[in-house]
């Protein structure tokens, strides 16, 4: 049996115990130093996720995106647009016309009321101005890359009721149609290289085929028609009406030919007034026919104006019928004349005019050309006191907004108006005289389709008047327009009146004018009528009696306007554009402000007055074209309440009488007025 070893010595198990300690310190050195770094601490948290990283910069990420996007968007466009723009050779214009499409002035002015209005559901069918269309078909005619025009008159292109042009911008229409047309039979060689097409699939009227009639080709789907029918004019009289309801008309005229008060006082026109319409309306009807016969002269035959002379007789024409006697060239439809031109380019008239606009615009920056200035303002309608789009004061805020900005050089003011009243007019005739006396610059007047008595007498002092040879024009007379209500229409509609005067009695129209009242109302007509043709006399160098062989309140048109002395020149709003801008040189040259061989052939358009601030352009967009049909139908209701209520004063107001007529000074008021003469 053996016995355990005995412990060994205190030294040595000091020193074994000491060796197995330090043995056991080197390994936990080591396992420490194999151990991760926070071993022994608490676990830091995982690696976000991408998707968490993407959330955590969601803000710059989509900021980011929208930057390229958008670059690359506006790059797209840009270069979308360039595309569209480019005008490629053999190029054929595109022109769709409908009644309301080509107007003098655009009166939705300003972006803020286009936008509101087309926010609003209300969104306008395009137009275009009378001068836009016209420029752009004068840039066309010089531009090589354009070989036609085709106009599209059919009635699917209308959107909303318009009004039709008239004679004098029809013809205006016609000779930029013309000129380009002469102008691209020699620079293509002949004739037959140029396309110049007009379809419509039936003409609404005889001044669409007017415009119509100056194309080389003029194509009607089978199932239209032409109304060619010659002018004519209706005038309606209300005397016998007036007299049923106890209402009789006091009323003078200066002088035999003014025929404005007879529809009320006369059953039928009275010899002289009878004659100078006629010789008006057949003298129309002659330049009329003399200009479609021109151009239309080898399908009409040899002798085409007689031939016409005869159609209008017997018209209007199926389209079989108007194929037949030479009117139009052919019955097809719109894609048929699609195919005749489907080898050239095409491009809008409108578009076109943007396009080159630019062009002109850059090209004029490049080369440093000299451009003049000519500032045009529109006086449309009746001549009127007070504010509007051509009130007499928004016009005469346009002349002197013109005449004071330094960068105009010349004014041309555009009337299309058969009258109104004569203070209105006397106070546009004085700022025309105040711009050219104290501003010196050139007032050139334009005569549109009418510009008659109140809208000769703004004239009269012009630099320079010109019209087309079909505007209507002359009228220099005066006529007032006093009623008198009998006891017979108190006794008709069952109302007794009593009057009470501190003073004159001669306003009121319960009372007839009768010895010295009567004697002061038609003194206070001669001496108006006097001043009228003193002021013809003075502003167009004329004698006194020259003035009265063509005044008394004849009409005629411009070509007799230009034979009397009336006007200067024959030519439309671009010539006269033109004419404006030859003044407003020759002032600068007068001056000593430019060198006197010195030409400028580029001319700047600026209208004015300027478009409204955009706070007032909004406030208007609300307000104003609910205001327009609000107030016909407000119109019309209230004309009912009147009849239906006996109250045939007020109905004379709503029928506009004594807003024509405006009484002051104790008896009625004199107003310088053609009446609405309407020309079809």
């Amino acid at each position: 049996m053996s016995t355990p070893p005995p412990p060994p010595a205190s030294g040595a198990a000091g020193a074994a115990t000491g060796g197995t300690v330090g043995a056991t310190g080197a390994t936990a050195a080591h396992v420490h130093a194999t151990l991760p770094p926070h071993a022994g601490q608490a676990p830091p948290p995982p690696k976000p996720n991408l998707f968490v990283r993407t959330w955590a910069y969601r803000g710059k990420i989509t900021f980011g995106l929208f930057l390229a996007y958008s670059s690359a968007n506006f790059f797209y466009n840009w270069r979308l647009q360039k595309i569209r723009d480019t005008i490629p050779p053999n190029t054929v214009l595109h022109w769709r016309i409908t009644d309301g499409s080509i107007v003098e002035t655009d009166t939705d002015k300003g972006y803020y009321q286009k936008a509101l209005r087309a926010a609003s559901g209300n969104t306008p069918a395009p137009v275009s101005t009378l001068i836009d269309i016209v420029t752009a078909i004068k840039h066309a005619k010089d531009d090589p890359r354009i070989v036609g025009i085709m106009a599209n008159f059919s009635t699917a292109n209308k959107t909303q009721p318009g009004n039709a042009l008239g004679l004098a911008q029809i013809q205006e229409l016609r000779n930029a149609i013309q000129e380009f047309k002469e102008a691209k039979a020699k620079a293509l060689g002949g004739e037959d290289k140029v396309s110049l097409i007009a379809y419509t699939d039936s003409f609404d009227n005889q001044s669409q085929y007017y415009l119509a009639s100056v194309f080389d080709k003029v194509y009607m789907q089978p199932s239209g028609s032409i109304p060619l029918v010659g002018l004519s004019s209706t005038v309606p009289f209300f005397k016998t009406l007036l007299g049923r309801f106890g209402i009789q008309v006091r009323a003078e005229a200066r002088k035999e030919y003014k025929s404005m008060v007879s529809p009320f006082t006369e059953t039928e026109l009275p010899p002289p007034q009878k004659q100078n319409l006629f010789d008006l309306l057949k003298g129309l009807n002659a330049q009329l026919l003399a200009d479609i016969a021109k151009s239309r002269a080898r399908a009409l035959g040899s002798d085409p104006v007689e031939k016409l002379n005869h159609l209008i007789q017997i018209g209007p024409f199926m389209g079989s019928e108007a194929k037949d006697e030479g009117l139009v060239d052919g019955l097809v439809y719109k894609r048929d004349c699609g195919k005749m031109i489907e080898k050239h380019g095409a491009f809008g008239l409108a578009h076109y005019l943007r396009v080159k606009s630019k062009e002109h615009t850059n090209k004029l920056a490049k080369t440093g050309e000299p451009s003049l200035v000519v500032g045009i303002i529109y006086l449309i309608g009746g001549i009127k006191r007070g504010g509007g789009d051509f009130g007499a004061n928004t016009i005469v805020r346009g002349i002197r907004e013109a005449a004071n900005d330094p960068a105009v050089d010349a004014i041309v003011l555009r009337i299309d108006s058969g009258g109104g009243d004569v203070v209105a007019s006397d106070t546009i005739g004085d700022a025309i005289r105040w711009c050219q006396d104290e501003k010196k610059k050139p007032v050139v007047v334009s005569f549109g389709n009418t510009s008659a008595s109140g809208g000769y007498f703004v004239s009269t002092h012009a630099k320079a008047i010109m019209a087309q040879p079909t505007t209507v024009t002359g009228s220099i007379g005066v006529a007032s327009l006093r009623p008198y209500f009998t006891p017979e229409f108190f006794k008709l509609i069952g109302v007794s009146v009593e009057q009470f005067f501190t003073g004159s009695s001669d306003t009121s129209f319960l009372n007839d004018l009768e010895g010295n009242a009567l004697t002061r109302y038609k003194r206070q007509i001669d001496a108006t009528y006097s001043d009228f043709i003193k002021r013809v006399a003075d502003g167009r160098k004329l004698t006194i009696e020259q003035v009265e062989n063509v005044a008394g309140g004849r009409v005629m048109n411009g070509k007799e306007a230009l034979k009397a002395g009336l006007v200067d020149k024959l030519g439309g709003l671009s010539q006269a554009v033109r004419l404006a801008g030859d003044y407003g040189l020759e002032a600068h040259k007068a001056a000593g402000h430019l060198p006197s061989d010195m030409q400028v052939d580029n001319i700047v358009v600026k209208v004015f007055p300027k478009p409204k601030p955009w706070v007032q352009q909004i406030v208007e967009s609300i307000t104003g074209d609910e205001a327009v049909d609000m107030y016909a139908k407000e119109k019309i209701r209230s004309m009912m309440m009147r009849v239906m209520g006996g109250d045939f004063v007020g109905l004379l107001q709503e029928v506009g009488l004594s807003e024509e007529e405006v009484f002051g000074n104790g008896v009625g008021r004199q107003v310088v007025e053609i009446e609405d003469l309407r020309v079809v």
